[in-house]
């Protein structure tokens, strides 16, 4: 099999892996998820042969292109004769042609996973021999036409709905239409239900919900429309109320301007949700009981889990500003959606704020565990450097090994690899640098291929030099970040005042943040 082919066929296991891997859900039996554990194992192993035999093979490609340059140099200088340094040059220009390719192919592959392209882009970039600038740049162009044309809000199964709620679905898919366009972003899709009201001002939708047919041509007028589209009930909320439809509308806004921000606390915390605000006790990794021997008679014993102690909670946020009269009077979705991106992108802040300052407790250690009244990083923990260093080879090697020897609460080896490097914004050019490191000055500086792949992430929160090697939180999560089920993500709601200075707007949001293991991190306090 050549080369191509191997590829080929390592790409679709690997896709079959991310297939298996999707396939476990929440409430599935667990006779079913132990089945597609099974041949996700089994695929794994393969995955696991192929690339050894990728690596053989790449191994013989590199003694055939030794030969043929060698051949090549011989033919140049006219002469039979070759000398062991034409050989050997011939040699080293395969093996930097070879580490070049696995860096193209790891460098794809980092991209891809970036933007989110399906497996077989990925296998067509490799195979195809596009450069890695290339993927960057055709990925990038990719997302924008992606983002532009991303639906700002879901379809309505028309059928299923009466017509005055596909009435008010309507007008609010309108207004969150508009407030997108005026925002900037390009090709935004309205949905059918929506287009007989996306040409419509605000004032317009407000007298649609009221039934005004009168004249708006003043701001008298339209401020009339305004106060009776948002005090006219009847005392009962209708399916054309208009300020539940203009709220709906910016909620669309806001969470897609929430979900757009990317704190950084998220690289390193796993997602959780609470069913209420009371405390929650955590899962651990290896809390799941381990596999016991099955006697002759086929009896295979219970297991128990580890009980953690280890909590967090959800607590409830808020706060009111205004939408002016002004804003409202004049049409001026822009900067009401300037309003909800300030507001999205706010509380992704304050949200990264909150996480900072919980794994900035105790000088950087973290918080105190329940589980053995230690912080998170502490040397009884092993992941705690005993003096602090820069980053480097040496340094992260070290936080390597811990991590992997840290085992389990059935004492079983875990084997955590770390997945980001997180640090302050003054050492993060020293980590980029190091670990895009191609050419060493020196042998023993040469940057190993595994540890390339860890991602260097900074934040402002931290001062100073210290860093931290970080799991993949889905693996073995130290933080656990959580919000209120049904409630991913902040939340306005209209108040019932409405005066001369506009809609009053409160914007409610519940979220937690807290440390639950120690075992998927490691801390060192830098120099």
């Amino acid at each position: 099999m050549t080369l191509k082919k191997m590829r080929e066929a390592l790409n679709k296991l690997t896709a079959r892996a991310t297939e298996l891997e999707a396939q476990v859900k929440d409430g599935m039996d667990a006779e079913a998820i132990r089945a597609i554990e099974a041949d996700h194992a089994e695929v794994l192993g393969k995955i696991e042969a192929l690339r050894a035999e990728i690596a053989e093979k790449e191994a013989e490609e590199v003694a055939i292109a030794a030969e043929s340059e060698a051949a090549r140099t011989a033919q140049q200088r006219e002469t039979r004769q070759q000398t062991q340094a034409d050989v050997d040059a011939a040699r080293e220009a395969a093996r930097t042609a070879v580490v070049e390719e696995r860096r193209r192919v790891e460098g794809i592959r980092d991209v891809c996973r970036r933007s989110g392209a399906p497996e077989d882009i990925v296998a067509r970039y490799i195979n195809e021999d596009t450069s890695l600038q290339a993927v960057r740049d055709a990925e990038w162009d990719r997302m924008v036409e992606r983002s532009s044309a991303t639906r700002i809000f879901g379809q309505v199964a028309g059928d299923r709905r009466d017509e005055g709620e596909t009435r008010r679905r309507g007008m609010r898919d309108a207004i969150a239409a508009r407030l997108a366009q005026a925002s900037g972003i390009r090709n935004v899709e309205v949905p059918e239900h929506a287009r007989q009201f996306a040409s419509m001002a605000l004032v317009e939708i407000a007298a649609e919900c009221i039934g005004y047919r009168g004249a708006m041509r003043t701001s008298h007028q339209a401020w009339q429309v305004f106060e009776q589209a948002f005090h006219q009930r009847g005392g009962m909320h209708t399916v054309s109320d208009f300020p539940g439809i203009f709220t709906d509308a910016m909620n669309v806004r806001l969470l897609q301007r929430y979900e757009a921000a990317a704190p950084t606390y998220r690289l390193f915390s796993q997602a959780q949700t609470a069913a209420d605000f009371r405390a929650h006790n955590a899962i651990r990794a290896g809390d799941f009981p381990a596999l016991q021997p099955v006697n002759e008679a086929g009896e295979i014993k219970a297991g128990t889990f580890g009980e953690s102690k280890e909590q967090y909670r959800v607590k409830p946020y808020g706060v009111r500003f205004n939408i002016s009269r002004q804003m409202l009077i004049n049409d001026q979705l822009g900067a009401i959606d300037q309003v909800l991106g300030s507001s999205g992108v706010r509380v992704a802040d304050w949200e990264n704020g909150i996480a900072f300052g919980v794994l900035n407790a105790g000088s950087g250690l973290g918080p105190v565990l329940l589980t053995d009244n230690k912080r998170v990083f502490h040397a009884d923990h092993n992941n705690s450097a005993g003096s602090g260093g820069a980053i480097s080879v040496t340094t992260i090697g070290a936080g390597r090994a811990a991590m992997a020897k840290q085992t389990t609460l059935d004492g079983i080896k875990a084997n955590f690899q770390p997945a980001i490097v997180l640090c302050g914004p003054d050492t993060i050019t020293s980590a980029e640098q190091l670990l895009a490191t191609l050419t060493p000055a020196q042998q023993d500086q040469a940057v190993p291929a595994s540890m390339k792949r860890i991602v260097p992430v900074s934040d402002p929160n931290l001062d100073g030099n210290a860093w931290y090697l970080f799991a993949d939180p889905m693996v073995a999560p130290c933080f656990v970040y959580a919000y209120l089920d049904g409630f991913q993500g902040p939340r306005l709601t209209s108040e019932e005042l409405f005066g001369v200075q506009g809609m009053q707007v409160k914007l409610e949001h519940d979220f937690g943040f807290a440390g639950i293991d120690f075992r998927g991190g490691y801390r060192n306090a830098g120099s």
